[in-house]
């Protein structure tokens, strides 16, 4: 994956993700509408209903982690608004039906997914304190005089 330039310094914590990982994003949003809008002929199969909706929610829900790193909160709200709202949409769609299950099922694949991504970066900031904590001795006790 493409990340932004990381900002090590005291606004470290000003760093922005790669544009790349925000159209990967949106062009999630906009498959997931697609599916979810089109004639039900038109959509693609590859499993079985709710595996497809679990496991489109679950990856939208990790990229969507990916390009907004730090807000959990927003990112798991706004799968679960996504999917009530596409459930909702679907009423306007002669051929389509709105059930709740389907929307718990989108809402809980997103949620997940983005849970799963949101705890790389707490992984990957502990590793980083365990490591330059460890660099940080090495480099105090390699500075001290021989006696």
């Amino acid at each position: 994956m493409v990340f932004a330039k990381r900002y090590t310094g005291r606004n470290r914590r000003i760093s922005k993700p790669s544009p790349a990982l925000i159209a990967l994003a949106l062009l999630g949003v906009a498959g997931i509408a697609y599916a979810t809008l089109c004639p039900i002929g038109m959509r693609p199969h590859l499993a079985s209903a709710d595996e497809e909706r679990f496991g489109a929610y679950f990856v939208l829900g990790i990229a969507l982690a990916f390009a907004a790193p730090r807000r959990w909160i927003a990112t798991g709200t706004f799968v679960v608004v996504l999917a009530l709202g596409l459930e909702a949409a679907q009423l306007l769609i002669p051929g389509r039906d709105a059930v709740l299950h389907d929307a718990i099922v989108k809402a809980a694949g997103g949620v997940l997914g983005s849970a799963i991504g949101h705890s790389v970066f707490a992984i990957r900031r502990t590793f980083a304190r365990m490591t330059g904590r460890a660099r940080a001795a090495k480099a105090s006790v390699s500075q001290l005089p021989i006696v």
